[in-house]
């Protein structure tokens, strides 16, 4: 069963978009899950379905009502909420040929008292691989160095970063540079994607 988890360097970095274009085409060839761990906000479509759209299923594990992180919307919400839940709600979703699983906010956001975070997560369940959605601007070479540094840490698996263009293209000298900066550390680009675009590019991403 493939399992790809996408994460980003921030919140609102367009990790539901990379999401959905993964759901799309990993659909062609079996059916497909998409799955939310947790969901902050609930007030708004739930990221799942948006991603999942008409082609693949949509699990939100845990829903919160405020749009903040974790713990802080758990607490507000007097919900109980523990990294050891998280993974026994997400061991409990039946096995589908594909998976894709998109965490909430940034990579480090913490999952329990104890610090636990996504990448904790991430080396419990052992994904194929992990797409890490970082914004396509001046200053990404510095997100994707710490992001996938801080990953690396606790899973050696296949993973790479996303260019994604969320606040307007780029030039093409800032462009130009976050690519030979990716590739300079050694760090594989997966994919990109352009401002507004409706398609992406699927780079190193072999799906």
């Amino acid at each position: 069963m493939p399992v790809i988890f996408v994460t980003g360097s921030d919140t609102d970095v367009g990790k539901t978009h990379v999401a959905r274009w993964l759901a799309q085409r990993l659909a062609q060839d079996g059916f497909t899950q998409v799955i939310k761990p947790v969901e902050s906000g609930v007030a708004r479509p739930h990221d799942a379905r948006l991603a999942a759209g008409d082609w693949a299923e949509a699990h939100t594990l845990v829903s919160l009502p405020a749009p903040l992180a974790p713990l802080t919307a758990a607490k507000l919400a007097r919900q109980s909420f523990s990294f050891k839940t998280l993974l026994k709600l997400y061991r409990q979703v039946p096995a589908a040929p594909c998976r894709v699983i998109e965490g909430a906010g940034g990579l480090s956001v913490p999952l329990d008292k104890t610090g636990r975070d996504w990448a904790d997560f991430i080396q419990a369940i052992q994904p194929d691989v992990v797409v890490v959605v970082v914004p396509d601007r001046l200053g990404a070479i510095n997100q994707a160095r710490l992001t996938m540094a801080y990953l690396r840490r606790v899973y050696d698996g296949p993973a790479g970063v996303w260019l994604n263009a969320v606040q307007g293209q780029p030039s093409r000298a800032v462009a130009q540079s976050n690519r030979e900066g990716l590739k300079a550390s050694g760090i594989p680009l997966l994919g990109q994607s352009r401002y507004g675009a409706k398609r992406p590019e699927f780079l190193d991403l072999a799906l």
